[in-house]
């Protein structure tokens, strides 16, 4: 009797996921984007209709798929910069750094000079050349060799040069160099605690030094909860309720505002127009009685009770007044 085996074969199946992965990062060109607000902004003027919820998605995917290009170019504007990426110009013809003190060199024919030229220089060569005339423009002075600015300088030609790197490899493949862009968040980062404590320390030396290396600074925000994306959407259309809650109260506001002095001119208006009606028939029902005699016209206001009490204090005056006796004869 054969004893048949059963071999269970087990095996890994890659599926797609209940929802496809796309790659989501995207270049950034719009100098807009470098503005912190500018998603949430966005979100604010999008108009509520029923396509309100997918406009909020695809809002949501964009901001998403822009962080990474914007926390690597919008610090140092870097964004629509493709051709020096915020590097210094440097005359190829110049002598490199590291020969520049040779005397030799000085008399040298054409041809001798242009193999230490800039031209003929090397990626890194190039890049302490980048290095060298970052630092000279905020350099405290010649013998400068650790200050806060001349770091951020050195930081700065660094960001600056891989970011072209990077540039240059996106050219060639699809693949980001991730061992690359990681170095840059990392550069990135140290050069943000190192600008916190220059503004700390000397505000005036903080905004010379942003201004001669032309970088966007942006006080951080408190760390916050990275939100997905229904999150992110719940929260915008809340916000979006709350204001236009506000608008729409405040438009009722001042409906009413206007209605109230509008009821108010209508009101006087109609007092004034029921006083004079009033008047004119009391005039009429004057006349009315003059004409028939129930009363006279009078030039002022007749009082009759006052016409007869001072005309009995008159009678009596002249009846039974006696004028006080005298001392003298007559």
């Amino acid at each position: 009797m054969i004893n048949l085996r059963r071999l269970v074969h087990t095996s890994c199946q890659l599926e797609r996921g209940r929802t496809a992965f796309y790659n989501i990062h995207q270049k950034v060109t719009d100098p807009a984007k470098q503005d912190p607000e500018y998603f949430e902004k966005k979100a604010r003027e999008l108009p509520l209709d029923q396509n309100y919820i997918d406009a909020l998605s695809k809002l949501y995917y964009e901001k998403i798929g822009s962080e990474r290009d914007l926390g690597l170019k919008a610090a140092d504007n870097l964004i629509l910069e493709k051709t020096e990426f915020g590097l210094p110009r440097i005359e190829k013809s110049k002598i490199r750094a590291k020969f520049e003190d040779l005397d030799v060199l000085s008399n040298a024919p054409e041809s001798v000079k242009k193999i230490f030229s800039v031209e003929m220089a090397t990626r890194r060569e190039l890049s302490q050349e980048w290095k060298q005339s970052l630092i000279k423009s905020v350099r405290q002075h010649s013998l400068d060799e650790n200050s806060l600015e001349m770091k951020i300088a050195w930081l700065t030609a660094l960001i600056r040069h891989w970011s072209l790197l990077v540039n240059d490899i996106g050219q060639e493949t699809k693949k980001k160099p991730t061992w690359l862009t990681h170095r840059i968040w990392l550069v990135i980062n140290e050069r943000r605690k190192a600008l916190r404590i220059l503004r700390e320390r000397n505000q005036s030396a903080f905004e010379k030094t942003i201004a001669a290396l032309k970088i966007s600074y942006h006080v951080p925000k408190q760390p916050a909860h990275v939100k997905t994306r229904k999150a992110w959407a719940e929260a915008q259309l809340k916000l979006r309720v709350e204001n236009e809650k506000e608008k729409r109260l405040e438009e009722l506001h001042e409906k009413y505002d206007k209605q109230v002095e509008e009821h108010k001119r209508e009101t006087q208006e109609k007092r004034k127009a029921l006083n004079d009606e009033l008047d004119k028939l009391a005039k009429n029902m004057r006349q009315i009685e003059i004409t028939e005699g129930k009363t006279f016209d009078t030039v002022g206001k007749y009082e009759p009770a006052l016409i007869s009490s001072l005309t009995e204090t008159v009678i009596h005056s002249n009846l039974f007044y006696h004028p006080p006796p005298t001392m003298a004869e007559k």
